[in-house]
């Protein structure tokens, strides 16, 4: 896999960069799909499990998921969240056959007919900006927002220890893959959706981050800036997907 990619799928209108940043190999996986008609999939899966098993377990979980949705005419939550514990139960059976811990984070985007349905789960963010504004943010599954859910008080100074604890994944238990999701049907046609995973959250900040995209014209642009900021301060895997 090469150290750095950019591509821009124009038929999609969508854009997308990931790189290995400090880490040896990249445990990012992007993966965008048309499935005809009115339908697109956007997925980034964040690999957990060491060097050659996150990237693995990566590109299982978004292959799966495509392999189970391309056939699909309408999703919704309780459909999306049946898919992920199928995705689930695979590669847990995976993990037996080959003696591996492996899993990943992950955000999705599935275009159907003009609605976005949006889903997440652990860390990977999903963003909508509209007029320069960021207008719809996802919470990340980890202990801190776990925590503040609870009320329980966070102290500021473990605030970001507790950013890295992630609470859910796809992993091994399917109760621990349960899915936030957020359903978009007003989008406009200036608006644009975001999925980054937190190699990029853990580095740039929400204002940082929108001043980034705003800067530019062009999706491609866009990317470049980004590449060009994170390249000296990410010390894990970053990735982005633009869809406008």
């Amino acid at each position: 896999m090469e150290e750095q990619q950019l591509m821009q799928l124009k038929k999609m209108n969508s854009s997308f960069i990931t790189n290995k940043g400090k880490r040896k190999s990249n445990q990012d996986v992007v993966f965008i799909e048309s499935m005809g008609g009115d339908q697109d999939v956007f997925l980034l899966a964040d690999g957990m499990g060491g060097y050659k098993n996150g990237e693995f377990a990566a590109n299982f979980i978004v292959k799966q998921i495509y392999e189970i949705i391309k056939d699909q005419e309408s999703f919704n939550k309780s459909s999306i969240q049946l898919v992920i514990d199928d995705v689930t139960r695979a590669l847990a059976k995976e993990n037996e056959k080959q003696g591996t811990n492996m899993g990943a984070t992950l955000g999705g985007v599935i275009l159907n007919k003009e609605t976005f349905h949006c889903f997440w789960v652990g860390d990977v963010k999903i963003f909508q900006i509209r007029d320069e504004k960021i207008i719809y943010e996802s919470k990340e599954h980890n202990l801190k927002n776990e925590l503040i859910e609870n009320k329980v008080f966070v102290e500021a100074n473990n605030a970001k220890k507790y950013n890295h604890v992630v609470t859910r994944s796809i992993h091994n238990d399917v109760s621990k893959a349960k899915i936030g999701y957020q359903c978009i049907e007003n989008f406009k046609q200036d608006d644009c959706i975001i999925i980054v995973s937190d190699g990029i959250t853990d580095v740039l900040d929400n204002r940082q981050l929108l001043e980034i995209i705003i800067s530019k014209n062009q999706l491609t642009e866009v990317l470049y800036e980004l590449d060009k900021k994170m390249k000296y301060k990410a010390k894990d895997n970053y990735s982005c997907i633009l869809i406008n």
